[in-house]
């Protein structure tokens, strides 16, 4: 009986050492960290990049006077909008009509003798062919003749001359545009040449360019994904769009186009110079004036993207921290692309659709951690690009 009591106080007793392990167990097992996560799924994200610019005149042309003499009259106001064609100064005609008069003159002499010419040659050629005369009397009348006949051609071509010459007294703008200040006042001298040639400036705003630059990094990124067939320009026929910001935030009614990539690359700042034109029929723009430019048009197919805050630097550069299938953090090296607008990266390498990536509590975790995810669904982006 004494032995019976014996066998159960020990079983007791180890039943009891049992939980009290059990529970120590329990206690020092690590419990699982709760992060939270996303899913990367490819989508088409819209391309946009925004840059410095400045406004430039599309044509800026120099009106210079193409004769000399006494500038009579400026019909324009400096700073209006004037035509092609319209007439902005006068130069005193009078010396070139004198001269104009002249050359008629001594056109109608000349046509006069060229008559009397072509009368003697008559007479002689027949006088000739009758053997009544020499050859060297006919000889000598077709060399008149001749000569007459580029008298009056030198005689015509003074009177272009002189015409020409009278017309380039009413000087012209030769595009529509601005003008900018005269450069001399009525009543002055001046010449053909020279400094003194110099009336007023013409600057064409409508069209207007804008001139930006891009870095080289970004414009071989965007070449490297076209080659790739990684992008595409869905709209327009293919163009690339741009819009105008101001300085106030407020957007410019026209849309622009790219139309030029300079081939070449800035030694200085290592970027390219573009350019973009846009219709300026009410002149909002001005030349030199300050403005961002917004490049739209191109969107980036089967981007993967993550949020900026789930991308760190390691020693061999970026990387994330993923899920694995057995619920175990794994480190990922990824090389990172373009920006998105909305706080996200697109990777270019290093993922694949469907991995898991963690988006929080990046500090307190390590490769190979067990974590339990809370996975979103929603998409991280929408629309990607550069600020510059």
């Amino acid at each position: 009986m004494l032995h019976k009591k014996f066998l159960l106080v020990f079983i007791g007793l180890l039943s009891l050492n049992a939980c009290k392990e059990a529970k120590n167990d329990n206690a020092a097992a690590p419990r699982e960290m709760t992060v939270k996560a996303m899913r990367v799924t490819p989508q088409d994200i819209p391309l946009s990049f925004e840059y410095p610019a400045r406004a430039q005149g599309s044509k800026e042309v120099q009106v210079r006077a193409r004769v000399g003499g006494i500038l009579l009259k400026r019909n324009y106001i400096e700073g209006s909008r004037v035509k092609a064609g319209d007439v902005l100064f006068e130069i005193d005609p009078a010396q070139y009509q004198v001269a104009l008069e002249k050359a008629k003159a001594q056109l109608a002499q000349n046509k006069a003798q060229l008559l009397s010419a072509q009368q003697d040659w008559a007479r002689i050629s027949q006088l000739f062919k009758q053997r009544v005369v020499s050859e060297k009397s006919k000889d000598d009348s077709k060399a008149t003749l001749d000569a007459a006949q580029a008298a009056v051609q030198m005689a015509q071509a003074q009177v272009d001359e002189a015409q020409l010459n009278l017309d380039y007294t009413k000087v012209t703008a030769p595009v529509s545009g601005i003008t900018s200040l005269e450069t001399q006042s009525e009543g002055s001298l001046i010449s053909a040449t020279g400094n003194d040639s110099l009336l007023t400036n013409i600057t064409q705003i409508d069209p207007i360019y804008v001139i930006f630059s891009a870095s080289e990094s970004e414009i071989y990124s965007l070449t490297n994904m076209s080659e790739k067939g990684q992008i595409k320009t869905p709209y327009n026929g293919g163009e690339i769009k741009a819009k105008l910001k101001y300085s106030s935030g407020d957007t410019y009614s026209h849309e622009g186009d790219i139309n030029f990539i300079n081939p070449s690359i800035d030694e200085t700042t290592g970027t390219i110079k573009l350019r973009a034109v846009f219709p300026n029929p009410e002149g909002r723009l001005k030349p030199g004036q300050f403005v961002r430019l917004v490049m739209e048009g191109l969107i980036r197919m089967n981007a993967l993207v993550v949020p900026q805050e789930a991308v760190m630097q390691g020693a061999t550069g970026p990387f994330v921290y993923t899920l694995n299938e057995q619920g175990l953090v794994e480190t990922k090296n990824i090389q990172t692309g373009l920006s998105t607008s909305d706080g996200g990266w697109i990777v270019d390498a290093g993922l694949n659709s469907g991995d898991i990536v963690i988006t929080s509590g990046l500090l307190k975790i390590r490769n190979g951690m067990p974590v339990k995810a809370e996975i979103a669904t929603e998409e991280v982006a929408s629309s990607a690009g550069e600020t510059l």
